[in-house]
């Protein structure tokens, strides 16, 4: 189960990159050290780091995906919380830069006057990550993978929240699911336009947390139906060629079901 301190983590960044700083700011101790990816970058204080926003807020808007959490340490007073995802950072001379960015998080008991307890962050250190052309390993990086184009990121759309493995959270967007496929035991693997997941999770139990433009065509496979390109009575094809298996002895039902849904779009 994720926990409050990930839950507030995660909701205070995705805001961050959203233009919405209340959470964020918020979670800032007054004292806050926070390290940029870049050599020699950093920033300390509150107030700076909050100047600092403000100053770029206008110029600059990003687009958050694939994001992953894990609590990587917890004691009474102290906790370390490592956040994954990709970000895609748009100028307004029309260049996207893309990278994969990882966020090391402190959090730190505190204390009102009144005693009551609060969590404050008092060190934020983040970190680019490419792909070594060589072997395909990732490997850390002081500028990011720049990617030039002149799109306007896509607006952002809710998230399904999954456990993943060893521990781990994801945080992975309604539409970038492509379809999911039963595992061996408590298990199942979700299938996106850029990443494969497995989470700790009966397929049913995944079904209960998609939207309505989710179908279960199969005992094992949920379809995003907004990715169909046709279907046959033993498949149903996706726009990236992906065939996923339809159960025949159904196929009348499946074929009804994902027919009615396409008309009322």
């Amino acid at each position: 189960m994720i926990s409050e301190y990930e839950n507030y983590a995660v909701q205070a960044m995705l805001g961050y990159y959203n233009h919405d700083y209340e959470m964020f700011f918020r979670y800032l101790d007054e004292g806050v050290i926070w390290y940029g990816p870049k050599e020699g970058q950093y920033i300390v204080g509150k107030d700076n780091l909050i100047a600092q926003v403000k100053k770029y807020e206008s110029k600059i808007i990003f687009q958050v995906d694939s994001v992953e959490s894990k609590l990587v340490s917890f004691s009474s007073n102290v906790y370390t919380l490592l956040l994954s995802y990709r970000l895609n950072s748009c100028y307004p001379d029309g260049r996207v830069k893309t990278c994969l960015q990882r966020v090391t998080v402190n959090g730190q008991k505190c204390r009102d006057q009144d005693g009551k307890i609060f969590w404050r962050c008092p060190l934020i250190q983040v970190s680019n990550v490419i792909q070594n052309k060589a072997n395909g390993s990732p490997e850390d990086t002081t500028e990011p993978y720049v990617h030039i184009g002149f799109n306007e990121p896509e607006k952002e759309s809710a998230r399904v929240i999954l456990p993943g493995d060893n521990n781990s959270t994801i945080y992975v967007k309604e539409d970038s699911i492509r379809y999911i496929a039963g595992g061996k035991g408590v298990f199942c693997y979700v299938y996106t336009v850029d990443n494969v997941y497995r989470v700790r999770m009966l397929l049913k139990d995944v079904m209960n947390k998609l939207p309505d433009f989710y179908y279960r065509c199969h005992s094992s496979y949920i379809v995003n139906l907004k990715k169909v390109l046709y279907l046959s009575s033993s498949k149903i094809t996706l726009y990236d060629m992906t065939e996923v298996p339809v159960s025949t002895k159904k196929y009348q039902q499946i074929k009804s079901d994902i027919n009615n849904w396409m008309c009322g779009q």
